[in-house]
């Protein structure tokens, strides 16, 4: 059995075991969701449903890939177990800022929340961090692949990386603005994941297959606890750690053409992006 399927079948049990667990602790902690009356009349019955599930999937994470890290190490797999942390990392760093967030509204009762600019700055700092580890520490080009012209462009280091932060930070609420209907934000959050492990199977890019597969995992197990009639949802500390979760927009790590052709130096995001636009 591969192991992306046990990283999913165990990330799946760990997310389902924390869910029995964490689910009546919310509950008795009321933190619950807050429905705004001028919504449809339906969504009401919403309220008081536990919020904050994001952190099922963010334990489960913590654990599976620390596991892999710890399994593939001893195995002899250095490069791919030293991979797989920035990008954990980067994912957990975005849901931790979501917790906050969570934590101050539902938890302390603070309407506001975490504001605006401290989330941003606090967003940005993580963000900057991870694209010049990707720069600087894993040495990748900056050939951005443009589908609308099929071809490549090689933009300046000095336009190249802000560029990727600007996209990680403009797509960091995609999928909080999808979460709120039971079951909606964690099975697209699946389908979507999914389709970019495949892609990372066949250009044989482990580290993201095994990384996916134990995301997949443990969104399906949160997945149970989502479905209609949702017994709780994710809010924030779920959304920013999917929106992450995808791959940071594929910025990924391996070099796609040296593995398929031998070509110029073009990083797996490019290809990602194309094989997944196609997929989906």
């Amino acid at each position: 059995m591969r192991l992306e399927t046990w990283a999913l079948l165990i990330s799946f049990a760990i997310a389902v075991i924390l869910g029995i667990i964490i689910i009546p602790i919310l509950k008795r902690l009321k933190v619950g969701q807050i429905e705004r009356d001028d919504g449809p009349k339906s969504h009401l019955k919403k309220q008081g449903t536990p919020t904050m599930g994001g952190i099922i999937m963010i334990i489960t994470m913590i654990l599976i890939v620390t596991g892999l890290y710890i399994f593939l190490s001893v195995n002899g797999q250095n490069e791919v177990a030293n991979k797989i942390l920035p990008i954990l990392l980067l994912t957990l760093g975005f849901g931790l800022i979501g917790f906050i967030d969570d934590f101050k509204k539902l938890v302390l009762k603070n309407t506001d929340g975490l504001k605006p600019m401290y989330k941003m700055l606090g967003l940005l700092i993580i963000s900057v961090a991870y694209v010049l580890y990707l720069v600087y520490g894993l040495h990748l080009g900056t050939k951005t692949y443009i589908p609308i012209w099929n071809n490549y462009i090689e933009l300046p280091i000095y336009l190249y990386i802000p560029f990727a932060i600007i996209v990680i930070l403009g797509t960091t609420n995609a999928v909080n603005l999808t979460d709120g209907i039971d079951g909606l934000a964690s099975s697209v959050s699946a389908i979507i994941i999914t389709a970019l492990s495949i892609v990372g199977i066949k250009l044989n890019v482990p580290e993201i297959s095994v990384f996916g597969s134990s995301v997949i995992g443990a969104v399906l197990g949160f997945l149970m606890f989502n479905l209609h009639p949702a017994k709780v949802f994710m809010g924030d500390t779920g959304s920013l750690l999917l929106g992450r979760s995808y791959f940071s927009n594929g910025f990924i790590f391996k070099n796609a053409n040296i593995i398929t052709s031998n070509s110029s130096c073009t990083s797996i995001r490019n290809f990602i992006c194309n094989y997944s636009s196609c997929i989906l």
